[in-house]
């Protein structure tokens, strides 16, 4: 049903294109043959849309959704009844709970070392002397020297 459908709009679509690249080459006369026929194809298209429509509303009344909704419900009770699934909200019950005394205490020693130390022992700055590190490298010799591999060297 829905292949069908969808190969109607495609074949409409198509139509379409195909009708708007040949009106540029037709007579007056033939754009309006084309025009009604174009128009009764999408008109054609509609009902069949809406027909197929009507088709689904139907199934669905009938078998969907309440069936579908008391499936559901019981896979849930299922799912809800089953020690698996308890133990693992346990098993994450418990990891979260883990996590949460690990975080606080980290969070203890942290401000544990917070009121240790100084205002000036968390804000040292790292200073290079440029003079003194650039005047060390010129002193290093080279270990190999720059090569010219093209050109070829003479």
């Amino acid at each position: 049903m829905g292949k069908k459908l969808l190969f109607g709009l495609g074949a409409l679509v198509a139509g379409a294109g195909v009708a708007a690249a040949v009106t540029k080459k037709l007579t007056n006369e033939q754009k309006d043959k084309l025009a009604m026929k174009l128009d009764e194809a999408v008109l054609n298209g509609r009902e069949k849309a809406l027909k197929y429509n009507q088709y689904m509303q139907d199934y669905l009344e009938d078998k969907g959704i309440d069936s579908l909704k008391d499936k559901v419900v019981s896979r849930a009770d299922e799912l809800k009844n089953d020690q698996a699934v308890k133990e693992a909200f346990s098993s994450l019950k418990q990891a979260t709970a883990d996590l949460k005394e690990r975080l606080e205490a980290t969070k203890d020693k942290f401000e544990d070392l917070a009121q240790e130390d100084s205002a000036d022992d968390w804000n040292d700055d790292i200073v290079i002397d440029g003079r003194s590190a650039f005047g060390e490298a010129k002193d290093q010799p080279y270990e190999r020297p720059t090569e010219t591999f093209y050109p070829h060297n003479n």
